[in-house]
């Protein structure tokens, strides 16, 4: 977008016209002194004109080229992503699974059905992986299943697949080796050039972002995360780790429950697939599983006639119900009391003592009557033996 007409033989016309005309010569040559003077003139004066669209250009991301498009990105939290992954649908039948040898039966190595789950991680080539977007059911009686989920190099590069080309099978969250008798196979070539995004493609997202329409915002993330199976609760904290940072814990509803769940590895993958989507290249996610940490409950009550276990049973009914793991991270006596009062109304319960555990270090790391606060790097867990009444004179 020229800001400045910067024709060098206008300007220079123009000028030696003006001179001329000031000093009184009626005519002058393309070699003259004159002639060569308002040349380097003109020069300087174009030069000056490019520099100054190019510096305008710079300030409007429908113009802005290169690294000032960067700029103009950083500024709506838009990264220019890097051409290192693929999503493939099975619809497109681009891969399949099958077994090892042609024209058999996937009952020839397996005798009982196999359920791939979605969001598991398959390690099928030395430069790229697979994440699986639905799950997969393998029937001794097929002859073929077809893949739908994300190709992500494994070194941020690029990647070449031929047509025919197979790969044995490892997964990351499988301890058995019930995928050792398969392959996966490619029934069409693919070619990811680990490029970065180009000027145009990118300046649309730049645009979309500054005009309020950008997909790749917090309340997007936090919509794919809400959208996980099992999900408990999950905290998001941004620029924790510098800027462009965004770390996300999850925790299912079984880890909650029972403090394991050998399925959360699968849910972290599913989610990592899901963000490539809607989250820049340029921002540096860290999804994780929060750590547990035991809440150690001291109370009073004044009535004899309720059993330890009937209370007990309340606190912790009472904790699932108004916990939930997120951002902030905190369990405060007077919300505890309050549920405990609604569960067992008759109990007149006082909670004394909140504490936090840390089993990984053997240590309580806070201690209140009020309220506490665990780091977003771990759960709050309460088990039974952690509840424990305190004593009264006289009984």
């Amino acid at each position: 977008m020229s800001q400045i007409n910067y024709d060098r033989d206008n300007i220079s016309q123009n000028i030696a016209t003006k001179i001329s005309e000031a000093i009184g010569v009626t005519s002058f040559s393309q070699s003259s002194k004159l002639k060569l003077l308002t040349d380097i003139f003109s020069n300087e004066i174009t030069n000056l004109a490019e520099a100054y669209d190019i510096a305008v250009d710079g300030l409007y991301a429908e113009t802005a080229i290169g690294e000032d498009l960067d700029i103009k990105g950083a500024q709506y939290g838009i990264y220019r992503k890097s051409r290192n992954s693929l999503y493939i649908d099975r619809t497109d039948g681009i891969a399949i699974i099958r077994p090892k040898n042609k024209g058999e039966t996937f009952g020839d190595s397996i005798r009982e059905p196999i359920v791939i789950n979605r969001g598991e991680r398959l390690d099928v080539g030395s430069s790229f992986f697979l994440i699986l977007s639905e799950d997969l059911y393998i029937i001794p009686s097929d002859i073929l299943v077809l893949v739908s989920g994300t190709l992500i190099s494994e070194d941020k590069s690029g990647f070449i697949i031929n047509i025919n080309d197979t790969y044995e099978m490892h997964s990351r969250t499988r301890y058995d080796d019930s995928l050792s008798t398969l392959l996966l196979e490619f029934l069409k070539p693919i070619s990811i050039d680990g490029t970065a995004e180009d000027d145009d493609t990118f300046r649309t997202r730049v645009i979309l972002a500054r005009d309020g329409n950008n997909i790749a915002t917090i309340p997007a993330i936090e919509g794919e995360i809400l959208s996980l199976p099992d999900l408990s609760g999950f905290s998001l904290l941004e620029n924790k780790r510098g800027s462009g940072s965004l770390d996300i814990g999850i925790t299912t509803i079984t880890l909650q429950d029972t403090s394991v769940d050998e399925e959360i590895d699968s849910m972290l993958g599913l989610l990592e697939t899901g963000l490539l989507l809607i989250a820049p290249v340029g921002v540096d996610i860290l999804i994780y599983k929060p750590e547990k940490i035991n809440l150690l409950i001291e109370y009073s009550t004044n009535k004899k006639e309720i059993s330890d276990d009937n209370i007990i049973s309340a606190v912790i009914d009472s904790f699932r119900m108004i916990y939930t793991y997120n951002s902030i991270n905190t369990i405060s006596t007077r919300e505890l009391e309050k549920q405990i009062d609604i569960l067992l109304p008759e109990s007149d319960v006082l909670i004394t003592t909140l504490s936090l555990f840390d089993p990984t270090i053997n240590a309580i790391i806070s201690t209140s009557s009020d309220t506490v606060m665990a780091p977003p790097s771990y759960f709050i867990y309460l088990e039974k033996n952690s509840i424990v009444r305190e004593p009264v004179d006289g009984w």
